[in-house]
């Protein structure tokens, strides 16, 4: 093989593992949103003066819901047990299920289902309450304990459009890109880019900077790494979280790109994902 056939198989070779990597990055596996958080009240307990408790999860809006409460009566008072009343309210605190249950000293399990159409609380802004509580408005005589495991599938990650799905940079130079609109990334979440790249000599492994820019012009994440196509390391593959308060900012957020290397770099493409989820 003389070497324009190298050369001519070394390109093909780097066209195929582009190929590749490109795409693994648009398999994005779902994954879900799970916690768990006890409780405790009436005599004998923590909070032995207290009638009831609640606690606060998150989710985003328009998942399906299952709230699983373990609970039990502790003491010698937990041998006549205790009724107890179950309910879960949505972010206006008004109450969407309300449960009577009896608590003994043998754990029992109930496991509440809220199905998407039921979930309306945006932006995760504010929080689901599950609340234990004496059904009397007594203080239990047993100590009322538990746990409640709150847990839903995350929404499937999304594709963020850029505004050019190639880019080419020549050495020393930079460039600017939208993520979508101003409307794509209004919601907390976690943010995903990886990318991949061919450079005008096949056989070079060279990195480029990204910066991950929020609306309001300040930078939330910066990488320099290699392509996912390269061997090189650290691999262009980074996540940033959006808070709350940088998804109320009004306008796009944009992925600067440089190339601060002396030779140049063709045919970038940044792969961009999100999933919606809510962070507490």
């Amino acid at each position: 093989m003389d070497g324009t056939d190298r050369q001519t198989s070394r390109k093909i070779a780097g066209y195929l593992l582009a190929a590749f990597a490109l795409l693994n990055l648009t398999t994005t596996p779902v994954i879900a949103g799970t916690s768990t958080k006890t409780f405790d009240f009436g005599a004998g307990g923590d909070n032995p003066t207290s009638r009831s408790h609640s606690r606060t999860f998150a989710a985003p809006e328009n998942v399906a819901i299952v709230v699983a409460v373990n609970y039990r009566a502790v003491g010698e008072a937990g041998e006549t047990g205790a009724t107890i009343i179950l309910e879960i309210e949505d972010a206006a605190n008004q109450t969407l299920i309300s449960r009577e249950i009896f608590a003994e000293k043998t754990a029992q399990r109930l496991v509440v289902n809220i199905a998407a159409h039921e979930n309306k609380i945006h932006a995760c802004e504010k929080f689901w309450q599950v609340r234990i509580r004496s059904k009397s408005g007594a203080v239990p005589a047993a100590k009322i304990t538990g746990d409640i495991t709150f847990s839903f599938v995350d929404p499937t990650a999304i594709q963020i459009e850029l505004e050019d799905k190639s880019i080419n940079l020549t050495r020393g130079k930079q460039t600017t890109k939208k993520l979508g609109d101003a409307d794509s990334l209004n919601h907390p979440g976690v943010l995903t880019v990886r990318a991949n790249w061919l450079h005008s000599l096949i056989d070079l492994v060279l990195p480029l900077k990204f910066e991950l820019v929020r609306p309001d012009g300040s930078v939330a994440k910066t990488l320099i790494g290699y392509a996912l196509n390269s061997g090189g390391k650290p691999r262009l593959d980074f996540s940033h979280n959006i808070t709350v308060a940088e998804a109320r900012q009004t306008g796009a957020w944009k992925l600067k790109i440089s190339n601060e290397t002396e030779h140049d770099i063709i045919e970038i493409k940044p792969a961009v994902t999100f999933i919606r989820k809510c962070f507490e």
